[in-house]
């Protein structure tokens, strides 16, 4: 599905989005589009006739081809009309007249059963696109302009061998306004995008299962903005992944205001069937993609998720973030220097529901305070293969090779934990020596540095034993070896650490070696 959508949007983007004050006709905004498409590694055919005041384009086709090792996924798109019509002011209008068509052909992998290999799976897709879009600039610069549009794709289900591995999807982004470039320059072509919409949905087609429970699930938000800018460098693609992930360079953020999604299950069996709604407040996505290297940076503020059914302990329960955040950074092309990486992962105030604590902490001796948690990693390290060459990629695991990567250098700027009345602050570095592993397959040695502050975590241990959810003798254990690692701090309840692991392989804990 992931495929088809993308190659079905792309005529949308293109053609919907693609600053000069120029007159630009019919016939040049048709050869940019085509220039473009080439591009991306694209050929696209079809039957241009001059009607009068408009060009119409009809039954344009294109499609790409993606290597998977010894398989290859293809997919083609069929635009039955498009216009492009001269209006007044040495502008066009773009219209489609007929919904796109895409059918994307994926060979079944060894993990169905009896299949042989020539079987291949269908999904079939279509994009209805209403709305007129204004294009204006020259042919080495356009400005695509669009007001109150709408898109909406259908992928018809899945099957394979009567059973349905993807529900039919239905997507819909209504009340879209705004505008894209589209400039061509020596070294390749980049656009700017800035769009809003005023609502997304997500309406899967009902799904049975082998239970014969049947599973509905919808997604909708509102008010989503998307800004940001694309470059392509010059040249034809013959392998699409790499010129989009090897070759390009894009930097796009999108925020909503606020989203709902449902899960339900529903089943004639006595207790079956169960809910679950999720709502969220503002949320953010920053995507970057430069010099190879991949990168996002998401924040869900507000998650509040209710779920229900006979099964679950009062029929109902509830949970609910504050905020969520994750970020990941990494490189997919290969080097022989070293390059960064990044992780980072936040949840902020989480509340569990009441019946958690009960069933985890049944004679209350535990603060039910929200819970957060915070954790960064950093670094650097040597990628020996490009991650986006889908033929070595396969390769490599067909013939079980190991990732190629080295990791150099790790940093941690944050490490924190709040809960039930406890915390723990940390941060530290440190680098990978450039030995052999101790064991076959294992990592090679560590040196660096750890530091910890921990309030409430020896009375926690106590809590946590005297509630039964930790054996005694565990709870020895482990304020015995907080013991050994750390020292009082200048407050009540408070502990410090301050651990070394050396080159020569020793651990020092607080300027004492310990005996292992």
């Amino acid at each position: 599905m992931r495929s088809l959508f993308t190659t079905t949007a792309l005529t949308a983007v293109c053609l919907m989005g693609t600053p000069a004050l120029a007159d630009i006709t019919p016939e040049e905004a048709w050869e940019a589009y085509l220039s473009q498409m080439t591009q991306m590694g694209m050929e696209p055919t079809a039957e241009v006739t001059r009607e009068g005041d408009t060009l119409v384009v009809r039954n344009m086709v294109y499609g790409f081809e993606m290597e998977m090792g010894k398989e290859t996924l293809t997919t083609n798109t069929t635009a039955p009309e498009i216009r492009f019509q001269e209006q007044s002011g040495g502008t066009v209008a773009l219209r489609f007249v007929e919904p796109l068509k895409s059918i994307s052909v994926t060979p079944v992998g060894p993990g169905f059963e009896d299949s042989v290999e020539t079987d291949t799976i269908e999904t079939r897709s279509t994009m209805t696109i209403d709305g007129v879009t204004i294009i204006s600039g020259s042919p080495e610069d356009l400005l695509f302009t669009f007001e109150d549009s709408a898109v909406e794709m259908t992928n018809e289900p899945v099957m394979v061998d009567d059973l349905m591995i993807q529900p039919g999807l239905t997507a819909k982004i209504v009340g879209i306004d705004g505008t894209y470039t589209l400039e061509q320059f020596e070294a390749g072509l980049t656009s700017d995008m800035d769009i809003t919409a005023s609502a997304l949905t997500y309406d899967f087609d009902p799904m049975d299962t082998e239970t014969g429970d049947q599973v509905d699930m919808s997604f909708a938000a509102n008010d989503m903005t998307v800004t940001g800018s694309f470059t392509l460098s010059e040249g034809e693609k013959a392998d699409f992944v790499q010129a989009l992930l090897g070759e390009s360079a894009m930097n796009f953020t999108m925020e909503i205001a606020d989203s709902v999604s449902s899960i339900e299950i529903v089943s004639e069996a006595p207790g079956g069937g169960m809910k679950i709604d999720a709502a969220t407040g503002n949320s953010t996505l920053d995507m970057t993609l430069k010099g190879g290297a991949i990168g996002y940076d998401a924040t869900v503020a507000d998650l509040n998720v209710i779920a229900a059914g006979a099964q679950i302990p009062g029929g109902q329960v509830n949970v609910a973030m504050k905020s969520y955040n994750t970020a990941l950074l990494f490189p997919l092309a290969a080097s022989e220097e070293a390059q960064p990486f990044e992780l980072r992962l936040g949840m902020e105030e989480l509340v569990l529901p009441e019946i958690a604590w009960m069933i985890a902490d049944p004679t209350g001796q535990l603060p039910h305070d929200p819970a957060s948690l915070r954790i960064a990693v950093n670094g650097t390290l040597e990628n020996g293969m490009d991650l986006f060459d889908v033929a070595a990629m396969t390769a490599l695991e067909e013939n079980g090779g190991e990732m190629p990567f080295k990791v150099e250098t790790v940093n941690i700027p944050e490490i924190f934990l709040d809960l039930a009345g406890a915390t723990i602050k940390g941060e530290g570095t440190g680098h990978f020596l450039d030995q052999e592993p101790a064991m076959p397959g294992g990592m090679p040695p560590f040196a660096g540095n750890l530091s910890l502050n921990m309030v409430g975590v020896n009375d926690l241990i106590t809590k946590l034993s005297s509630a039964g959810i930790l054996p005694p003798e565990q709870a020895m254990s482990a304020q015995m070896m907080l013991g050994l690692f750390a020292r009082p701090g200048e407050t009540a309840g408070e502990l410090v650490s301050e651990i070394e692991m050396t080159e020569d392989g020793q651990i020092i804990a607080n300027g004492q070696p310990l005996p292992f």
